[in-house]
């Protein structure tokens, strides 16, 4: 999470990583390539765009566009294998009622089944879908419910066609005027930032940290530069304000096939403190982060790792500073 917690995650224990053939997330390559977009009866379209997580052990699926009432429409989601669970997991922030998915998913050649509870503002529902696929570029998405004893019945078809990838998506007139939350006032000081450190003789690291309109999420992306100049994407970060639990938390997924995931709480003076727990190969880890912010605009984090006894031990102690963020 944020620009702090990578510089201990990526010191995570080597974990041999499976073939190709035995990678559970081998079969979401086919959704990368280009766009996908949905069209409505009402003429407006939704555009769904795949894009690999660090080390491939995860993909984020951005949304844009209009929804079929011509609201406009920002969403995430983050499909990834939980080594705890030993399953694809998948978390999705929306607009509607502030609606927070949580559930897992099965992606086969030809179809695709997830079961999920919907968190929304005042209840909880549990959904299905289920995808279909006709051939490489097109697939049929149905969208189900559970009602009552009769188990989960459709209510929403939708059509999704594979397109060339159009870009960068540039914010609208109305959208630029948007700020994030109650939620997530305390992470203002971090948004449309970028942070590096370099700390202790190792390489430079470089967090981004962007806000998703509408969707009201945030998302952190890890980089490190290498020689070659494709920078190494370390880790994926999504904070968001559970509706369900009334709670800030934070899903991070690392090169390394690591989970993490946790509260976050804001402390006295506007610090932030995340009690995360981590899951990397078979092992288990429980850490705590802490944020502070000075008036200089640097940050310093902190990390200490907990043993069986809650005993804290400092893993790392160091000060982040501004640049210039890069554009996507």
């Amino acid at each position: 999470m944020l620009a702090a917690i990578p510089r201990a995650f990526t010191q995570e224990p080597e974990v041999t990583k499976p073939g190709p053939s035995a990678n559970p997330m081998a079969s979401f390559a086919s959704m990368v390539l280009g766009e996908w977009e949905v069209k409505f009866i009402s003429g407006k379209s939704m555009f769904n765009r795949w894009l690999w997580g660090p080390g491939k052990h995860s993909v984020r699926v951005m949304t844009d566009g209009l929804a079929g009432a011509g609201e406009p429409w920002r969403a995430v989601r983050a499909f990834y294998w939980h080594p705890g669970r030993k399953e694809v997991r998948f978390l999705g922030v929306s607009p509607f009622a502030r609606g927070i998915e949580e559930g897992s998913m099965k992606l086969e050649e030809d179809s695709a089944d997830a079961r999920y509870d919907l968190h929304q503002v005042g209840h909880r529902r549990q959904m299905g879908l289920r995808w279909d696929f006709d051939g490489p570029d097109k697939y049929h998405e149905d969208m189900l419910e559970a009602v009552g004893s009769l188990g989960l019945k459709s209510f929403n078809k939708l059509d999704y066609a594979r397109i060339p990838a159009r870009g960068p998506v540039e914010p609208d007139s109305a959208e630029a005027l948007l700020r994030p939350s109650k939620f997530l006032r305390a992470l203002s000081p971090l948004l449309g930032r970028a942070l590096e450190s370099t700390g202790e003789g190792a390489r430079p690291l470089q967090s981004t940290v962007t806000w998703i309109p509408y969707a009201d999420a945030i998302y952190v992306r890890l980089e490190a530069p290498s020689e070659a100049g494709q920078p190494t994407h370390l880790m994926d970060a999504y904070i968001y304000h559970h509706t369900g639990a009334g709670a800030l938390r934070c899903l991070a997924l690392t090169g390394a096939g690591g989970v993490y995931e946790g509260d976050v709480s804001v402390l006295e003076g506007g610090a932030l403190q995340c009690d995360l727990t981590g899951y990397v190969g078979d092992q288990v880890h429980s850490h705590v982060v802490r944020l502070d912010f000075a008036q200089d605009g640097t940050l310093r984090d902190r990390i200490w790792t907990l043993d069986k006894n809650g005993e804290r031990t400092l893993l790392r102690d160091v000060a982040h500073s501004r640049v210039e963020a890069k554009q996507d």
